[in-house]
């Protein structure tokens, strides 16, 4: 094992921290908030499948062109549960975001290959919910945004796809690039990675709880 895999491995799985927090935590927390722990439930168990396919199959394209359709699919549902669209969205969502699912990974290219297409559209997607989500939070809320934990959220998530979605794009036309330039944004990916995998570990432990009913006497 190189060191930089090392590395690599531990950026990636730096997402066990907050998943276990989240695994604490669930019951307690609001169901506004359970897609967000689904999505960290899912992002560790691809890594770890990842990590299992790499040493015995040399290649973990597969799950992890599987995993980002699963993922682009919570963060519909979590964005949902925030009310970000109306209901019939929803659905055409999902359904747009299979058909560039399957074009990419079985019309255009294989499944069994590192595919950008519907990772930067997913990404494009995320990050424009994100910017609707934070401009109706700013307008229509009259609260601290510090102590909004979607405004933090709909931060985060954009600081990692903003970036993803850029080195996806670039990857779609890799020809124009050189190796060592997409080796560099990679890494830089992982990085980023890393970044937001701790910051969602501190966002899980102040996600509000679910909120108990009194009945009057």
């Amino acid at each position: 094992m190189t060191f930089s895999f090392l590395i690599s491995v531990i950026f990636n799985h730096s997402i066990l921290i907050a998943a276990i927090i989240g695994m604490v935590r669930f019951k307690s927390i609001s169901s506004d908030f359970h897609p967000f722990i689904y999505i960290l439930w899912l992002g560790l168990a691809n890594e770890t499948l990842s990590l299992i396919f790499i040493y015995t199959h040399q290649s973990n394209t597969a799950n992890s062109n599987l995993f980002v359709y699963l993922e682009y699919l919570l963060f519909i549902w979590q964005f949902s549960k925030w009310k970000s669209f109306p209901g019939k969205f929803y659905y055409l969502l999902i359904i747009l975001g299979l058909a560039v699912w399957m074009t990419d990974n079985f019309i255009l290219h294989s499944i069994t290959r590192n595919n950008s297409l519907f990772r930067a559209v997913a990404a494009f997607t995320i990050v424009f919910l994100c910017f609707d989500q934070l401009n109706k939070i700013v307008i229509f809320d009259l609260g601290s945004l510090r102590k909004n934990k979607i405004f933090i959220l709909c931060l985060i998530f954009s600081f990692f796809f903003v970036f993803k979605a850029f080195v996806e794009a670039f990857n779609i036309f890799s020809i124009s690039l050189s190796r060592e330039l997409l080796n560099t944004l990679w890494i830089i990916l992982g990085f980023v990675n890393f970044i937001t995998n701790i910051l969602y570990a501190i966002v899980t432990l102040w996600i509000p709880t679910k909120q108990k009913f009194i009945l009057p006497f």
